[in-house]
């Protein structure tokens, strides 16, 4: 099931990804100031939008360990093995230094995370950094795993208290090993399942579209909030989540149900942000004003839309973005980092520089999707089907020495 609204915020985050790390690697420099929590608010959005999607999906059609663990393997690491490949290609192209054995073992077992940010088992290649999520994501759909059967629902309570007390343990360690790693996965584990439970609880509260634009305008001022020196502060991404379920909910494209949530429950807390924002003054204050005024911009975008009736032609740029970026989002994400990794290293002219990279990573993600996926996708259909037709069935005793005529196949 494709939810538009889904599909398009899918699409877009990975877009916005990738434009921060086209700045980050950017020949004239680093101009991360100007990018870089656009791309980790994308990046919280897709761990709540995993979280919900799994939801959405589990609901629709319910699958054992055994088959969710395998689906999310088809679907997760035959595209990462060619990322990670093209990452290594990348590395030898650009005469970067190498990975140990250990590295890349950590890498091929989606353990890795960024160096100078966590580096917690082995840190990510140089060529391909954004893979450190994937051992967040990874370990998502793991947990998760360990829920299904039939306490679910008092096993994903018990999950999301743990990830709660983690929370504040994760402030309290400083060295970086194992069990830091394991502390951050279920810290930010809160955050996806905030996404789990918006569809889990969707029929008991609705919100309308001015609060929705005013929750979204929000986002950018609590995730630039610094309660720690660290840049990943799942404390702070936890609010963001919080205030983000709203716009969620109304990307679910529901009728209304339940409460309705109110713009002063979000006016209220707005105010109070601005304020922390005015008085600690941890960004610039032109900054501060220009980030306190956003959810009365996106309010005032919204209404020019209505008033110049352009709802239509909103949906429809909706609909066919989604469904043209969405279904590539996975592909362009695994792959990006790596082609503009190697021409920021040849190519000194930005335009250039842009111009090359983008046609090559988007042919790299269609091939992906539509030539390598579906490969990946009969392969293992087909293995199934052998192994069901090879495995000895448990006949009852047959009537009269009567065999069946035909055997049931899945």
């Amino acid at each position: 099931m494709k939810i538009t609204y889904l599909e398009f915020l899918r699409g877009m985050s990975c877009l916005f990804i990738v434009g921060w790390h086209m700045a980050f690697l950017a020949p004239i420099g680093h101009p991360t100031h100007l990018t870089a929590y656009w791309g980790t608010d994308a990046l919280i959005m897709f761990f709540m939008l995993s979280g919900l999607v799994i939801n959405l999906s589990e609901s629709k059609k319910p699958k054992p360990l055994k088959d969710f663990i395998k689906n999310r393997f088809i679907r997760i690491y035959p595209q990462f093995v060619v990322g990670m490949l093209l990452g290594l290609i990348a590395l030898y192209i650009t005469s970067a230094t190498f990975p140990s054995a250990k590295v890349l073992l950590g890498n091929f077992l989606i353990l890795s995370t960024m160096k100078d940010y966590m580096g917690y088992v082995v840190p990510s290649i140089q060529s391909n950094l954004p893979v450190w999520s994937l051992s967040f994501e990874v370990a998502f759909y793991v947990l998760f795993s360990f829920t299904i059967g039939r306490n679910q629902k008092k096993a994903l309570f018990y999950w999301f208290l743990i990830s709660l007390i983690a929370i504040p343990l994760f402030f309290l360690r400083v060295e970086r090993d194992v069990l830091t790693h394991i502390i951050a996965v279920l810290a930010f584990s809160s955050v996806w399942l905030i996404g789990y439970y918006i569809y889990e609880y969707r029929h008991y509260f609705y919100v309308e579209k001015y609060t929705v634009l005013f929750g979204l305008g929000i986002l950018p001022l609590i995730s630039r909030m610094q309660f720690s020196a660290n840049f990943y502060d799942p404390l702070k991404y936890f609010i963001f989540a919080i205030f983000a379920i709203p716009f969620f909910r109304f990307c679910l494209q529901l009728p209304p149900a339940g409460k309705k949530i109110k713009m002063i429950y979000l006016m209220v807390p707005h105010s109070i942000f601005v304020i922390a924002a005015l008085t600690i003054r941890y960004m610039p204050l032109t900054n501060t004003i220009v980030y306190s005024t956003f959810p009365y911009v996106y309010m005032a975008v919204g209404y020019a839309i209505d008033r110049l009736k352009l709802k239509q032609f909103v949906l429809k740029f909706i609909d066919k973005a989604g469904t043209a970026t969405g279904k590539y989002s996975y592909p362009l994400y695994i792959t990006h980092y790596t082609v503009l990794f190697v021409f920021s290293r040849s190519i000194h002219n930005v335009l250039i520089y842009a111009l090359v990279s983008l046609p090559i990573i988007a042919v790299i993600a269609y091939g992906l999707e539509n030539w390598f996926q579906p490969v990946v996708m009969h392969y293992f259909k087909r293995a199934k089907q052998q192994t069901t037709l090879s495995r000895p069935i448990d006949l009852p005793m047959p009537m009269f020495n009567e065999l069946p005529l035909h055997a049931e196949t899945v």
